[in-house]
């Protein structure tokens, strides 16, 4: 088997290389190569293709979930498809290289990886976007999911900076495989946010683990390797660590306010500032959230003030037109209840679905 290139040595696959230049001549030929220069060649000439379908798909997908259509299951069904790949590309690779060498198989697997990776990013990117609030942790989880997409785009930048390179090149198939798990399993095995992340984390981790071996063997030093060990430990640990500030993709919250009054479901006007003299009457966190049709999913409310927290959960079911409608009423307050009030609405793990504030006084 031919040994992994060090991750810092000089490249020696041409990046104009393609599927097709590697193809042998007459009709020995098979139609899978063909077929797969075909859609090379045609990527190529047009490479904003296959991002703005998938893009295109994506939001379609998001828009059938906010609808409660069925048909989103079937796209998004679809699009993980090529999630089995990214997770044994790195196997399949090896076995073709001996089979057929790698004048073939490096071009062949680095287009069909990125032309995945293209997908998946781009199709979750709506549903990251959808969820996302103006929190921190989002802005910046979403950043790096755009980011990625766009370099998956980029083919100067991906060669040199991730197809090249073994060891980032398995890096960055897992956070592809992470980001596609956590928008697809909800939406395709109806599972919910809190057994999705878990679930999502552990399976690349085991992937991980499975091709440390050949990521480790392509490095060069002893300081590289012990590097990338060390991150093979702390980076899922940190990504759980941080799952709170993920954005719930999937959710998507149509309708939020504090109110003092609900009848049959339908909430009073939104009120801003209670005074107390009023919290007798008590106070309500109204939502309305839309999620994918059978998914059944907890919320909780939690009711901020200074340093104490209340939580009261919740539960929604998807496939409403309008969203799911839930609330949560406060009737017990503190005695030195004046001030800022803060209500998170949140996944059980902590994922913030929506913010809403008022002040009593």
């Amino acid at each position: 088997m031919p040994e992994p290139e060090p991750d810092n040595a000089p490249d020696t696959t041409i990046v104009d290389t393609t599927v097709a230049d590697t193809i042998p001549a007459g009709p020995r030929a098979s139609r899978w190569r063909r077929a797969l220069a075909s859609a090379q060649k045609l990527l190529q000439r047009a490479p904003w293709l296959l991002p703005l379908a998938s893009f295109s798909a994506g939001w379609i997908g998001f828009a059938l979930v906010q609808r409660g259509a069925d048909l989103a299951r079937l796209i998004a069904l679809i699009a993980l498809i090529g999630w089995p790949w990214l997770l044994l590309e790195p196997l399949v690779r090896r076995g073709l290289e001996r089979r057929y060498g790698k004048r073939f198989v490096v071009p062949a697997c680095n287009f069909v990886t990125q032309s995945l990776q293209q997908e998946l990013l781009f199709f979750s990117l709506p549903f990251l976007i959808g969820a996302s609030q103006l929190s921190p942790g989002h802005l910046l989880f979403c950043a790096l999911a755009i980011g990625a997409a766009v370099l998956a785009t980029a083919d100067p930048l991906y060669h040199r900076l991730v197809a090249r390179r073994p060891a980032r090149r398995i890096a960055f198939h897992a956070f592809c495989s992470w980001m596609a798990a956590l928008v697809l399993l909800p939406m395709v095995l109806k599972l919910p946010l809190e057994r999705a992340m878990p679930l999502a984390l552990i399976s690349v981790s085991v992937w991980l683990l499975m091709t440390a071996p050949a990521m480790l063997a392509a490095l060069r030093t002893p300081a590289q390797r012990t590097r990338w060990g060390v991150g093979l430990v702390l980076v899922p640990l940190l990504l759980w660590g941080l799952r709170d500030q993920v954005p719930a993709a999937g959710l998507w919250v149509t309708d939020a306010r504090i109110t003092q009054s609900i009848d049959k479901l339908v909430p009073g006007s939104a009120v801003e500032r209670i005074a107390a003299a009023e919290l007798s009457e008590g106070v309500i966190a109204f939502v309305a959230i839309r999620a994918p049709l059978g998914l059944e999913q907890g919320v909780i409310f939690e009711w901020h003030h200074g340093d104490d927290v209340e939580r009261i959960p919740a539960k929604i079911r998807g496939g409403s037109k309008g969203g799911w409608r839930t609330w949560s009423r406060k009737r017990v307050f503190p005695q030195e209840a004046l001030g800022a009030w803060r209500v998170d609405v949140v996944t059980p793990q902590g994922q913030l679905l929506k913010r809403m504030r008022f002040e009593v006084d």
